[in-house]
């Protein structure tokens, strides 16, 4: 009976901490000291839409336009910051609702990708069995561990390039934030729309988060204990689920 409390209790906590500290719907917008430049972050933290204003030549001009972009993505992502913090704190101490999901389980609802067995087959599994096969992914899992490490000492703190579809601006991403924008002087000296110029851009961003995609799944292929026990480990409140610890 006591062990069987513990686990409800656990379970609750499991789930109170990740709606504490789940960040869908967490967006940012920043704008450059000028107010011409604006960027909207999503709620992964990546930008989704980068406005640049008409009077963009006046207000900002060319040699300058890029600082601006980099200001208005740094803003953005202190705001995304800042409101999430606020979120945390306000939930802190409450309980997520009955119909409340996880982002891992809405990824899981909406495209029915994961590794691990489904929540159907995982109820015809006792949790013994289940339990067994946690400890042995785990066992596995620390076995890759050296191997992993070693992938991601060599790619080190490497910022990624992106570029974007007409290479006239290039923006580097490191560890998903924006570290670096650099757009063609060339090309802005032609006094191109703010429209395309912000369009370029995004593509800039798209493609780096891409490339940052690529070298993640790089960096996990031919470790799979290692790839099932981060998805077991991502979301607490699932595994308890996943476990027939939790409803």
């Amino acid at each position: 009976m006591d062990i069987e409390r513990g686990l409800i209790l656990l379970q609750k906590a499991a789930e109170r901490l990740a709606w504490q500290m789940d960040q869908s719907g967490v967006t940012g917008v920043g704008t450059d000291g000028s107010g011409s430049v604006r960027v909207e972050l999503d709620d992964a933290g990546q930008v989704r839409q980068v406005d640049i204003g008409r009077m963009w030549w006046q207000e900002i001009g060319p040699e300058q336009l890029s600082v601006a972009v980099l200001d208005a993505a740094n803003q953005a992502a202190a705001d995304r910051l800042k409101i999430w913090s606020e979120r945390v704190a306000e939930r802190e101490g409450g309980d997520p609702p009955t119909d409340w999901q996880s982002s891992m389980d809405q990824q899981r609802g909406n495209d029915g990708s994961n590794h691990l067995r489904s929540a159907e087959s995982a109820s015809r599994e006792s949790r013994a069995e289940v339990l067994l096969r946690t400890s042995e992914v785990t066992r596995a899992a620390l076995s890759e561990v050296d191997g992993y490490r070693h992938r991601l000492e060599a790619r080190g703190g490497q910022q990624v390039v992106g570029r974007g579809r007409d290479n006239r601006a290039t923006v580097a991403v490191k560890r998903g934030q924006i570290a670096e924008v650099e757009i063609s002087q060339r090309w802005l000296r032609e006094q191109p729309s703010g429209s395309a110029v912000g369009s370029e851009v995004l593509a800039a961003c798209q493609d780096a988060y891409d490339q940052e995609t690529e070298d993640e799944a790089a960096s996990l292929a031919g470790l799979p204990a290692i790839v099932e026990l981060r998805e077991l480990t991502a979301d607490p409140a699932a595994l308890l689920r996943r476990l027939g610890m939790a409803r």
